[in-house]
């Protein structure tokens, strides 16, 4: 049986990401997919921040392959129907559509790794001198180390021990579908639109124009989901259509056929993202912005800081999780505060409509409080930057009291409002 230097379990963007830095490293890799062959379909609002550019510069001859919609305005909503707009010369946000952009990354992984598709890896076994990974069809793969990136329900993060027990908390259904616009348009193609709406509990609508789709969709967490939507999602959808029809935000008709549904973990990463020979990436390691549910960029992120971490464990032969804990270490200089504080405000603004209403009333108000507060929503800025503003801006005391709460700024501001 051929032994690999490392396994990279999932061909999305984290794994994908992963197997071109390792393989243009030289290292010896097996890049295994569950899907038969890409493009395959991948559910998914398909928003790409434009850091990502930035930390990716390949990004740029991907998106020369596939088809774009550069966004530069956005339009935010509150639950009691307080909108605001911001516009600026400056990209926000890239869209596109998962099922071209992953099959875009995996011709490039697969130009430089060896791929084995259409295989479902059930189980893993740590051994002292390598992993073995057993498929679904009875075959055996063995490696020194393994990268799970196999989405957020992962066998590896659970065969590893990494992610236990009942998770309904931590995670968000997205119900969803893309149409062409030959069928379903958006008024303004040019428009992200986002609808902060839920008010039991976290939840977002969602208009995402692509070049020659739309994206129309409405996130709730898991919980919620099971309890009062179970069964009923279709007729949910069906109903958040029309009511951004009424609103005027899309024309034409929905397709009932092109409904899909899907978790995204929201709960942060997992409490350890490494063990002995396992490191997770992506999903699989609970990376998405809790607060904006977008995950492609920290999928590639966290993708391409385990391949650093499995390039420097190959050169020193050393695959214990002390050698290995220097990745949680290097994701967390890199994006923890982002996803920390993601989690932080999912928690506090989610739970309170009043607050949301608070904040897009202050924003609407002030054109750089709306800038910063869309920027964040849309992964384009920083939480301390938003913090920053808020703690220096002139917003009235009692709106700022909440803000802070919300933002987590101080212990003395969260006391007050509770």
């Amino acid at each position: 049986m051929e032994t690999w230097d490392v396994i990279v379990v999932g061909g999305g963007p984290a794994g994908s990401t992963a197997a071109i830095q390792l393989g243009q490293a030289g290292i010896r890799t097996l890049l295994i997919e569950k899907a038969p062959a890409f493009p395959r379909e991948k559910p998914c609002g398909g928003g790409i921040s434009s850091r990502a550019l930035t930390r990716f510069p390949y990004l740029n001859d991907v998106f020369s392959e596939i088809g774009v919609n550069t966004i530069r305005r956005v339009y935010l909503e509150s639950p009691d129907g307080t909108g605001i707009t911001h516009e600026q010369a400056e990209p926000v946000m890239h869209l596109i559509r998962r099922w071209e952009f992953d099959a875009a990354l995996f011709r490039r992984a697969a130009a430089v790794v060896e791929v084995e598709a259409g295989t479902t890896v059930r189980s893993l076994a740590i051994k002292p001198d390598g992993v073995e990974l057993e498929a679904t069809n009875g075959r055996q793969f063995t490696a020194k180390m393994v990268i799970g990136c196999d989405s957020a329900n992962s066998v590896i993060a659970r065969q590893a021990g990494l992610r236990e027990g009942n998770v309904h908390n931590e995670y968000a259904v997205d119900m969803m579908e893309e149409t062409s616009t030959a069928m379903l348009q958006a008024v303004r193609p040019d428009t992200v639109s986002l609808f902060l709406t839920l008010t039991k509990t976290f939840g977002y609508g969602y208009i995402f124009p692509k070049t020659e789709h739309l994206n129309l969709g409405f996130g709730c967490k898991l919980d919620y989901y099971l309890t009062e939507l179970r069964g009923k999602g279709k007729h949910h959808h069906a109903q958040w259509v029309d009511k951004v029809m009424r609103k005027g935000f899309v024309t034409g008709e929905t397709q009932p056929s092109g409904y899909k549904a899907f978790p995204i973990p929201v709960g942060g990463p997992l409490q350890k993202t490494y063990a002995d020979r396992i490191l997770l990436a992506g999903d699989a390691g609970g990376f998405v912005n809790a607060f904006t549910a977008e995950g492609i960029f920290y999928a590639m992120t966290s993708g391409a800081l385990a391949a650093e971490t499995a390039i420097d464990a190959i050169k020193t032969g050393r695959f214990d999780a002390a050698q290995l804990q220097r990745y949680e270490r290097a994701w967390k200089r890199e994006i923890g505060d982002d996803l920390d504080h993601s989690v932080d405000i999912q928690h506090r603004i989610f739970n309170d409509s009043g607050r949301i209403d608070s904040i897009v009333r202050s924003a609407a108000r002030d054109p750089e409080l709306a800038r910063l507060l869309i920027g964040y929503s849309m992964g384009a800025v920083r939480y301390e930057d938003l913090r920053n503003y808020m703690m220096r801006s002139t917003v009235p005391s009692w709106v700022m009291s909440r803000v802070k709460s919300m933002l987590g700024v101080g212990r003395a501001a969260s006391q007050q409002v509770s």
